[in-house]
């Protein structure tokens, strides 16, 4: 994972050097908002079996890049995505399991910007996510606590897009949805003993996101 940081901060500040004098801007933009986790809560559901599912949380991203003019706008950028925590705990008395994970991780990719006009604009971006994901399997019993933790990292792709208003040249805020592909965990298999616990390992991000430019 080291490496790959290395290699993309190498990759944004030697590109946004060689293109200093090129037509185009350097970039900073920041996504607040929240994440939704891919499940399959009926997978969960049974007689008798008490399901509380949490797949929402809150989540954001920050990435900084260089962007050059044409009739759509192009660039690459580099980033840290947070895609908050998905829970899940189910019962059956005198039983009970919690499963939880959380996700985030490092962004390297390209994007593009097509301004409708001088104010609206529509985006895109695609890339490599290096994610990073930290999960534990609690199971409680009258004999007892049983508690599985482990943490899985794995290079998937992402992708986003957007859409927002351009209030001057330097600055514009927008709505945007990106999708992740996040590493395997316990509770982020898509099939476990048989069963089938969720739909692949997918998270989304819904966010507002401003951007601004030098």
């Amino acid at each position: 994972m080291r490496k790959l940081v290395t290699l993309a901060v190498a990759l944004t500040l030697g590109t946004a050097s060689a293109a200093a004098f090129a037509d185009g801007n350097a970039f900073v933009n920041a996504n607040a908002g929240y994440s939704d986790y891919n499940y399959n809560k009926d997978a969960f559901s049974a007689p008798g079996l008490d399901t509380n599912l949490r797949k929402r949380d809150p989540a954001g991203a920050v990435r900084v890049g260089y962007r050059w003019k044409s009739v759509v706008d192009y660039g690459v950028e580099v980033g840290y995505g947070y895609l908050g925590q998905a829970r899940l705990n189910v019962a059956a008395d005198p039983y009970a399991a919690r499963l939880t994970q959380k996700n985030r991780g490092f962004l390297l990719g390209g994007n593009l910007n097509y301004n409708i006009t001088d104010n609206w604009y529509l985006s895109a971006r695609a890339g490599w996510f290096r994610g990073r994901n930290t999960y534990t399997v609690a199971a409680y019993a009258p004999q007892g606590t049983a508690t599985l933790r482990g943490t899985n990292t794995h290079t998937g792709e992402y992708f986003g897009v957007g859409a927002g208003y351009n209030f001057n040249k330097h600055f514009s805020l927008g709505l945007a949805y990106d999708t992740y592909h996040t590493p395997n965990s316990a509770l982020r298999s898509s099939t476990f003993d048989g069963m089938d616990l969720g739909r692949g390992t997918r998270a989304g991000m819904y966010s507002i996101q401003g951007e601004y430019r030098f």
